[in-house]
């Protein structure tokens, strides 16, 4: 379950990612056939204090972060995914 607003500020290190954040690799998840789900925990806290619970703010950074353009994969990040890494549907 990807959490964007969370990660945002965070840094990876591995030396072959092209962006250097923590956003969910979802360009490299969804090819390999692993489900890619959206959540949040951080509404209010004390870490990401401007952090609403908006799910569509969510989906817009998890996208524009990885510059991640198929539309139809995030449609299925935002909707049936959660469901399946949640164990509620099956594929």
């Amino acid at each position: 379950i990807a959490c964007p607003t969370a990660w945002i500020d965070s840094h990876r290190t591995e030396i072959s990612t092209p962006f250097h954040n923590s956003l969910t690799p979802i360009d490299e998840l969804i090819p390999l056939g692993i489900p890619v789900a959206l959540g949040t925990d951080n509404i209010a806290d004390y870490m990401v204090p401007f952090c609403d619970g908006d799910m569509w703010s969510e989906l817009k950074l998890l996208a524009t972060g990885n510059r991640y353009t198929n539309f139809s994969e995030l449609v299925k990040i935002a909707t049936i995914n959660g469901l399946k890494v949640l164990g509620i549907k099956k594929n």
